[in-house]
């Protein structure tokens, strides 16, 4: 018969317990530290120093607080999961599982704890953490394994671990760390313990200042951005760095959660400030939400700030109390269903890449309840108020972001060369970007699709709201808008009547009496030009036969601009033209015979050759003129070759090419000219020098045994004319090095003087231009000429 049992039993509590709640549990090596610091500053301290020692394998944790007494050691630190900080208290503390000790062996396989309350001695309380590994024996109860607790002095201490300890306060000392700590390691450390920091002052720990150092990092950190520094003072300043220039929505749920209040800002200025009854979310008080819409530009200033980009970083952060709440915000933790809700419509809704924000909760009343593995919160209804899809409170809020990004603003579109610069990492005012933000719509064309669409992009109702201001930005756009238009806005403004602001009904009662004004006045107007019409219409008909010949007029002098450049001429039909050409070719000619008169001179007496080929290539420069002088003779006028114009030179250049140089300079070759703009380029030179350059450019490339030259006209700029000239030889001889040699004097390749493109050089020079060897093109010979007005 089997034995009837009927006896008191209780849990027993094994020695593997402490992995579960240890290094299972917490299973981060940042979140290990960060619950350290917790530790820290709910014990009240001012300051927190956490300290690497990779020589001696070590990470002190100090702190200034309150420190523990022997009793406090026995009964509550070595008591699992008791925490005091569950117990009623006005002051808001970081943690309240009980299970941060444990970080401790996260760490660390050794543990030296020393604390002192104030006007008492040194506790040191020593801890081996594997004295509670490897214990298969089932009688081995997590009690069983024992610790040494005793009292110590400063002297004692200082010669052991070389560290003091404050008149109150705790040191952890951490040995035989589990992991090697370098410096990527320390500064994703540093990055997340910023993180835990809050950015918005509104809790109660005051001045917690929290230190990091590590001695064997600070030859590296002199030589490194700030953002990559690893040790100093911690802070948390990117979210206010942000605010001055981004367009964020900032929304709370006052502490008797009864109303909820909403604000959005552009640029700087509030757009709108709207305050409700709190209909929805009826357990939710002393939450604030804040989400900035992070366009292109706010990325590249975001990754030159911080020295990551925005996805690196995170999205949306959680904080309660007043600390950082994990994974909640991590990369690629989408806990707000962000991503998967922007598949579903691209262009309507924002993702994790374009939202950078935080929520804050004071959780007086512990709703939002942290779970046991210090990551995330439990999933009840104070949780599901402020997360659920589509109706919780952080959508409500995101929402109307989204309202006033994709219907304002229409996404702040920026050109896409803008945005792949952007992309590269160049902000306005960095190698060559323009120093204000470039966007594809106007500033006020924005404004006036705000003004006429406000009560949608607000989604207020007057029902639930209390108060209702809007910027006078804003209203001055609706001022300026069509009748019709306002009228039916001003008529939607009514139903609010009672819960806008003071100063919005002022305004709109002002645009009300300025459209009642100039209802009348348009009344008036409006019998004037029915009486004008009627004479307009007579004149209809006769305008429009002014406009056909005005037309046709216009394209005769278009056509005549360009022909007065390049037109043929009879024979003998100017006898005026032809005698100055007499008299151009004469002077120049005898320019020439002067140089070579001299040039013989100094020959025969024997002068060194370089002040001989300097006059000869004088003179050659002369009959170089004689002959584009020659070559206008019947084809351009005469006076404007030899005479600085302002005109087109872009006409000019092609006009010269097809109607002269193919005659004369060209005649071997075929030329193509291709012209990229339309808009006439404007500056003052001689024809005269357009000439030469061609003509020795078009002779060069004859030399050569070319068939085809080809010239592109394009703008690099509004004051800059690029030409860029290619024919099809054999290209620059490869023994000349470097290229750019081609263009001084005396290098030829050919059976020239080695003059020509140095005169082509020289002449550009006189345009304010420059002449360079095309290298990224490998066939045929290239060359790039740039001339600025």
């Amino acid at each position: 018969m089997p034995n009837i049992i009927s006896k008191d039993v209780s849990f027993k509590t094994h020695a593997e317990l402490k992995n579960i709640i240890g290094q299972d549990l917490i299973n981060d090596d940042n979140i290990a530290v960060v619950e350290l610091v917790k530790n820290g500053i709910d014990a009240e301290a001012s300051n927190i120093n956490i300290k690497f020692d990779t020589e001696n394998s070590m990470i002190v944790v100090e702190d200034n607080g309150r420190g523990m007494s022997d009793s406090d050691i026995e009964n509550k630190w070595l008591n699992i999961a008791y925490s005091e900080k569950r117990q009623p208290s006005k002051r808001i503390l970081a943690g309240n599982k009980g299970v941060g000790r444990f970080a401790c062996d996260r760490l660390g396989r050794k543990l030296n704890l020393i604390t002192r309350m104030k006007n008492s001695n040194l506790i040191k309380l020593t801890v081996d953490w594997k004295d509670f590994e490897n214990k298969e024996n089932s009688s081995t109860f997590i009690q069983s394994i024992k610790f040494k607790m005793q009292s110590i002095s400063d002297i004692e201490l200082l010669s052991e671990f070389n560290v003091k300890i404050p008149e109150s306060g705790t040191i952890l000392i951490i040995s035989e760390l589990r992991q090697v700590w370098d410096r990527s390691k320390l500064q994703i450390l540093r990055r997340n313990l910023e993180r835990f920091v809050n950015p918005i002052d509104v809790f109660d720990k005051k001045s917690v200042k929290i230190n990091l150092e590590a001695e064997q990092e600070l030859e590296s950190d002199s030589k490194a951005k700030p953002h990559e520094v690893v040790n100093g003072p911690l802070e948390n300043k990117i979210f206010s760095k942000l605010k001055f220039n981004t367009t964020y929505i900032k929304s709370n749920v006052s502490g008797d959660g009864k109303t909820i209040s909403t604000e959005l800002f552009h640029e700087g200025e509030r757009i709108y400030r709207i305050v409700e009854n709190n209909i929805k979310f009826s357990i939710l008080k002393n939450i604030e939400i804040t989400l900035h819409y992070m366009n292109p530009y706010k990325k590249s200033y975001f990754r030159r700030n911080s020295g990551i980009p925005l996805v690196e970083f995170g999205s949306v952060f959680l904080f309660i109390n007043g600390y950082r709440v994990s994974p909640y915000g991590d990369r690629d933790d989408d806990w707000l269903q962000l991503n998967s809700r922007k598949s579903q419509g691209t262009a309507r809704y924002l993702g994790n890449r374009e939202v950078l924000g935080i929520i804050n909760i004071n959780d007086t009343d512990n709703s939002f309840r942290i779970v046991s593995n210090r990551e995330g919160v439990a999933r009840n209804e104070s949780y599901f108020q402020l997360t659920k899809k589509p109706s919780g409170f952080f959508l409500q809020t995101l929402m109307r972001l989204e309202k006033f990004v994709v219907d304002g603003l229409g996404w702040d579109s920026v050109p896409p060369e803008i945005r792949q610069r952007l992309q590269a990492d160049i902000i306005p005012g960095d190698d060559g970007m323009p120093e204000s933000e470039v966007y594809l719509e106007s500033e006020s064309k924005k404004i006036r699709r705000i003004s006429l669409e406000v009560l949608d992009i607000v989604g207020a109702t007057a029902e639930s709201t209390i108060e209702f201001e809007i910027s006078p930005k804003v209203l001055n756009a609706i001022a300026s808008e069509k009748e019709a238009m306002v009228k039916d806005l001003l008529t939607k403004f009514d139903a609010f009547d009672g819960s806008v602001g003071q100063d919005v009904k002022i305004a709109l009662s002002k645009i009300k009496e300025e459209f009642e004004r100039q209802r009348v006045e348009l009344e008036k107007t409006r019998i004037k030009v029915d009486i004008k019409n009627k004479h307009i219409s007579k004149l209809e008909s006769v305008t429009k036969v002014l406009s056909e010949e005005n037309t046709e007029l216009k394209n005769k002098i278009e056509t005549q601009q360009s022909e007065v450049l390049f037109s043929r001429l009879s024979a003998g039909t100017d006898q005026e033209q032809l005698l100055l050409l007499h008299h151009q070719s004469k002077i120049k000619a005898t320019n020439v015979k002067g140089y070579l008169d001299k040039a013989i001179s100094a020959l025969n007496s024997g002068l060194d050759n370089d002040k001989i080929f300097e006059l000869l290539e004088k003179a050659l420069i002369n009959t170089r003129k004689i002959i584009a002088v020659t070559s206008f003779a019947t084809k351009a006028n005469f006076k404007m070759k030899t005479e600085s114009i302002t005109s087109d030179i872009a006409t000019f250049i092609q006009e010269y090419l097809e109607n002269v140089a193919n005659e004369s300079s060209a005649q071997n070759l075929k030329v193509k000219v291709e012209r990229k703009f339309k808009e006439p380029f404007e500056m003052r030179f001689k024809p005269i020098d357009i000439a030469i350059v061609f003509d020795n450019l078009a002779s060069n490339s004859t030399r050569a045994k070319a068939k085809n030259i080809s010239v592109l006209l394009e703008k690099g700029n509004e004051n800059e004319l690029v030409i860029s000239v290619s024919d099809d030889g054999p290209g620059l001889d490869k023994r000349i090095m470097p290229p750019s040699d081609i263009f001084e004097r005396g290098v030829t390749t050919t059976s020239g003087s080695g003059l020509g493109l140095y005169h082509v050089k020289k002449t550009l020079e006189s345009l304010n231009g420059t002449i360079e060897v095309d290298s990224t093109k490998l066939k045929g010979f290239n060359i790039k000429i740039r001339i600025m007005k």
